[in-house]
């Protein structure tokens, strides 16, 4: 009633009371002005501000923003340790590092067993996707298995899928799952791979329309005509192609040519001898440091040759013995005049005079030529673009090279 009074008697529509009324009305217009400026005035202003814009719920989200921010920071730590390959342990003085630097990487997540889980959930996230990725693309997609035995001695599986996930890249190699088996047996092999598959996304209805190749070793239990893990998979998906892997086909058959060449094992003793010499004693190993220091060569490790390793392996085994020959004979001699006891120099002397022939020098001449060229050839079938065609015309070409060498060789003679 007094405002309504108050406008009337400003829009002229009333007269005034009095002088006390004036002064009054004055009065009320004097406060109203002073509160208009006062602190407590805009305080409540802005009070009813913040209420009207959901603040809580803003800094929420900030606070929010914030913990994202450091725990991927944490994340992309673990990822570059398990992608380098390094141990768990270096991921608490990465973080401390990182702190020393000015980034902020928050109070938690920052010990080596959070890292290992934090691997194992990245390692499970990706695959999703890439399951997901495959299953979008409705590609043709092959499965690459392979039967071993852990540090453990436990039978185990190791399952690769290799696909594409657009018509614009090419097919690359994926690792899917590391499986422990509970039987050797076919039908054991079988049920755990098509458990893993299902576990992973891809069930049957997928698998009858894009599972196109399987690719595996030789044995028998794999690719064995009748009972074989490739017969049993076929039974259910017709349109499987199985494939014995090319690395596995090129060791057999370097593995049947040195069973077939008897010549080779006098050879083979040899280098195993020398690989035991050196790998059981470090005394002869730093004898034949200052060997290699005295004649100016470069000393390479000398491993096994021709043994369950990739031919690779055997050549650089030779590589090592044809480049450390100076070193060698030169430590063979000399331990042959300095031994500790007639036994010692009795066996160096003997070395010595193996290292010494020319059947040796040749045949050492000739595996490391050999080896060479089947070494190129098997990391080349290891690479990720490798495809039928350029495989067949890889092994061909190789071919026509040992048949030439062979020619020429006989005809040089």
């Amino acid at each position: 009633m007094r405002i309504q009074l108050s406008t009337e008697w400003v829009s002229g529509t009333i007269q005034p009371y009095g002088d006390t009324h004036d002064k009054q009305v004055t009065s009320i217009r004097k406060k109203i002005y002073d509160h208009r400026d006062s602190a407590s005035h805009k305080q409540a202003v802005s009070i009813q501000h913040i209420a009207g814009g959901d603040e809580l719920k803003a800094v929420i989200v900030e606070n929010q923003k914030q913990h994202l921010d450091t725990t991927c920071k944490v994340f992309r730590t673990v990822y570059y340790i398990a992608r380098k390959n390094r141990p768990f342990l270096d991921h608490a003085e990465l973080i401390e590092l990182q702190e020393l630097n000015g980034v902020h990487t928050g109070r938690m997540l920052h010990s080596n067993v959070v890292a290992a889980d934090i691997v194992s959930h990245i390692a499970v996230e990706m695959k999703r996707k890439l399951v997901k990725s495959i299953i979008e693309a409705k590609l043709p997609l092959s499965i690459l298995i392979d039967e071993s035995t852990s540090l453990s001695q436990k039978s185990c599986m190791i399952v690769y899928v290799r696909c594409s996930v657009s018509d614009t890249f090419e097919p690359v190699t994926c690792f899917l799952d590391l499986l422990e088996l509970s039987g050797l047996d076919a039908d054991a092999l079988v049920a755990a791979l098509i458990e893993c598959l299902h576990a992973n996304g891809l069930n049957d209805d997928i698998l009858s329309v894009f599972w196109l190749g399987l690719a595996t070793d030789g044995a028998s239990v794999m690719l064995g005509k009748k009972a074989g893990v490739y017969m049993k998979l076929k039974q259910k998906f017709p349109n499987l192609i199985g494939w014995h892997c090319f690395n596995h086909r090129l060791e057999l058959s370097v593995h049947d040519a040195v069973k077939a060449c008897t010549e080779l094992n006098h050879f083979k003793i040899f280098i195993d001898k020398l690989y035991t010499v050196y790998s059981v004693s470090p005394k002869n190993r730093r004898n034949l440091d200052r060997s290699a220091a005295a004649v100016g060569v470069e000393l390479l490790k000398i491993g096994r040759v021709l043994d369950v390793r990739w031919v690779a392996s055997s050549f650089r085994t030779v590589r090592a013995v044809w480049t450390s020959y100076p070193a060698l004979f030169h430590h063979f001699s000399q331990a042959a005049v300095e031994g500790t006891d007639s036994k010692e120099r009795s066996q160096f002397k003997g070395l010595a005079a193996k290292l010494s022939t020319s059947a040796f020098l040749l045949n050492l001449a000739v595996m490391c030529d050999a080896l060479e060229e089947l070494s190129e050839l098997s990391e080349s079938l290891q690479a990720e673009s490798i495809s039928l065609h350029k495989a067949h015309r890889l092994i061909t070409r190789q071919v026509e090279v040992f048949v030439s060498r062979k020619t020429e060789g006989d005809s040089g003679i």
